[in-house]
């Protein structure tokens, strides 16, 4: 809103420059966010929240500057002199809706002279950008201006009988504005009508066959309150915003009607002349109940963190005309003006305490508090960092149904023993029971992928699955991680060959994860599991405990699904790897060096190397990293045999190792593993 400087000063002294004057109404709250010149006159551009539609006028913002520096605020002049017959005798008001109308004014001046403003007049309203007219209709806009109530001027004759009526408008009712727009209205827009029909919309624009016009000597001034949502749902529904439906649906004074249109006959009288009516009419069929707003003076300091004294809290608010009023104890009350809509709890008034007091004034000080350690579940932990490795070792979270169908258990060959647990009222036939695995349904989601022409997919889920509990009455829940990979290690491309994945990929990406949540005695025990293929499927074991399974995906699977490529999946319980001690044991940097011996043994290619490996660990004394290097198989190896070398690294942690010590382990080394696996040394 547009707020012309020398028009404030009619209604509060200013002595300040400016700026300082603009800095002060920020700082209250009434922010400025521009100050420019128009014609010799200064004009402050202000921001209105709103919530604080009496600022929507020059009193309103002299008002406030009046309480900032505890200056005295001047009313605007409203002393009448009525010449004229008796009002009750020229027209009545009959309120028809009091819901939509609370209050409705009305003043008779006869014999205006129309002409135009005095040049001061229409300087100011054009300062802040409205148009000067005609000192009747520059009265009404002035008085908006300055007021903040809408007012209207009807040519007295022009309305049937003379009177108004306030009503809802009929279905289709058509009415054509000053703006020359006939609009079709419904039932929910409110009305200003004269004895025979409608003449303006309430609270938005005048009607044509009303409007004052350059014969208009006699008038009929009025000046309402209306309800602001049914004056804001027939301005958005019509596409019709004015001036005054912008005040009005913020919200008027009802108190305000009366002084309104008041100084809007003074004004008319000042600037053309004529007879005001003895009286006023003025219907009000709905009085707002007084309504006293209570706050404690502790809570003021409680709230802002300074101890404002209980004299300056008091100043503020009689400042601010709330009438504060001590009731008994520490309880006060306020009695706010029908203009300070916005009052309604403790809150309130103590953040008007804290404007007028001073934002500036108040220190800045940093929270005080305790904080608690926020205690995160560890299966909560166990998942998040799952789903980081996962992430980062390229597969994406899958979240598919709890429920599946018997057959998709049959045909992963899991089923057998107890059955799953049913559905009571199952959604479809494909999900009638709860799941017992996470597989098929990533499997499901790995073949639509696979159809979208997607060649590398890498899928995981972390969920819950459903195992059957004999006799219990509810299943056992239990917490796993699932994924699937297919495709190629790598693809071709113009600086390298393609490679093609197999078990080992999806070995170490459950490797990996075990590795990142501080799983490392990891083992692979191989075991021959239906859904995956013999001889590259495996138990995934944690010391001696049984995570879960890995492998490279059945023939059979990945015909079902249409997989043309290779494809690996794994599936883990976390509820185990909970169970296993993840703390990180910290030991000295040994200071002394470490041996180094490499180790190449022949064996029965049916032999697992880890069975190996372990005898190694076993039986090397002061033995610390043991790396398989090297597999053989071919020409100086008898068919049958394959030849493997390990790469060993003796190292004390209070001695230097001598030959001789090292040779010894070796030995030993090598007879237990010739005794347990026959082999011989290469």
């Amino acid at each position: 809103m547009k707020v012309n400087l020398n028009w404030l000063s009619d209604y509060v002294d200013i002595n300040e420059d400016t700026q300082t004057l603009a800095d002060a109404l920020t700082m209250a709250g009434l922010e400025v966010e521009g100050i420019q010149e128009v014609e010799g006159e200064t004009v402050l551009e202000v921001g209105v929240t709103p919530n604080r539609p009496d600022w929507l006028c020059h009193l309103g913002v002299a008002r406030e500057i009046a309480a900032i520096y505890g200056r005295k605020l001047k009313a605007p002049k409203t002393k009448l002199s009525e010449d004229g017959p008796d009002v009750q005798a020229m027209t009545s008001i009959d309120i028809e809706d009091p819901e939509g109308c609370s209050r409705y004014s009305g003043r008779v001046v006869l014999g205006v002279k129309p002409g135009s403003s005095p040049k001061k007049i229409a300087l100011r309203l054009e300062s802040i950008g409205i148009r000067s007219i005609s000192n009747v209709v520059d009265a009404t806009n002035y008085v908006m201006m300055e007021l903040g109530q809408p007012l209207h001027a009807f040519d007295y004759h022009r309305l049937a009988e003379n009177r108004i009526v306030v009503r809802k408008a009929l279905k289709d009712e058509v009415l054509e504005t000053l703006d020359g727009q006939k609009r079709t209205l419904s039932s929910d827009d409110l009305l200003i009508c004269d004895g025979f029909g409608p003449v303006a919309l309430a609270g938005i624009m005048g009607g044509i066959n009303s409007e004052v016009v350059e014969g208009t000597k006699d008038l009929l001034l009025e000046s309402a309150c209306f309800d602001p949502p049914t004056i804001r749902r027939s301005s958005k529904r019509l596409g019709l915003s004015t001036e005054a439906s912008y005040r009005f649906e913020r919200g008027t004074d009802p108190s305000g009607t009366v002084r309104a249109v008041d100084r809007l006959a003074y004004l008319i009288h000042e600037w053309g002349g004529g007879e005001i009516c003895k009286g006023i009419c003025d219907a009000h069929p709905r009085p707002e109940e007084v309504k006293l707003v209570q706050f404690r003076m502790p809570r003021v300091a409680a709230y802002l963190g300074v101890d404002i004294s209980e004299k300056d809290a008091v100043s503020a608010l009689e400042r601010l005309q709330l009438e504060p009023e001590k009731k008994s104890g520490e309880v006060w009350t306020i009695n706010p003006p029908g203009f300070r809509r916005d009052l309604a709890i403790e809150e309130d008034v103590i953040e008007e305490i804290a404007r007028i007091y001073g934002y500036d004034r108040i220190p800045v000080t940093m929270p005080v508090g305790r904080t608690v350690p926020i205690k995160t579940d560890p299966m909560d932990r166990l998942q998040d960092g799952i789903r980081d490795t996962l992430e980062g070792l390229g597969f994406y979270e899958a979240v598919t149904y709890s429920f599946i169908s018997e057959s998709d258990i049959e045909d992963l060959g899991i089923g057998g023993g107890q059955d799953p647990v049913s559905l009571m009222n199952p959604i479809s036939d494909e999900m009638t029971v709860m799941r017992t695995s996470i597989l098929p349904g990533l499997l499901k989601a790995l073949r639509t992928n696979i159809s979208r022409r997607m060649e590398d997919v890498r899928l995981y889920e972390t969920g819950r699955v459903f195992l059957p509990c004999g006799e219990c009455e509810l299943p056992e829940e239990r917490v796993r991680v699932a994924g699937i990979m297919a495709g190629a290690r790598n693809r071709k491309k113009w600086f390298r060959a393609a490679e093609e994945a197999d078990f080992f990929d999806i070995k170490g990406v459950v490797e990996s994860m075990l590795n990142s949540v501080g799983i490392h005695d990891i083992s692979f025990k191989e075991m021959d599991i239906p859904y995956l293929q013999p001889g590259q499927s495996a138990w995934v074991m944690a010391g001696e405990v049984s995570l879960g399974v890995t492998g490279t995906l059945h023939p059979s699977q990945r015909e079902k699904f249409r997989l043309r490529e290779w494809a690996g999946a794994f599936e883990l319980d976390l509820h185990h790897m909970l169970s296993i001690d993840t703390r990180k044991k910290y030991r000295r940097i040994p200071q002394y060096p470490e041996v180094l011996r490499d180790l190449a043994v022949v064996v029965s290619d049916d032999v697992a190397a880890e069975l190996l490996e372990g005898v190694i660990r076993e039986k090397g004394d002061d033995l610390g990293k043991v790396y398989l290097f090297d597999l053989y198989e071919g020409k100086g190896v008898p068919e049958g045999s394959r030849s493997l070398a390990w790469s060993l690294s003796f190292q004390s942690a209070d001695r230097t190792l001598t030959d001789e010590e090292v040779d010894s382990s070796m030995a030993s080394i090598v007879k237990a593993l010739g005794k347990e696996f026959g082999a011989k040394l290469r």
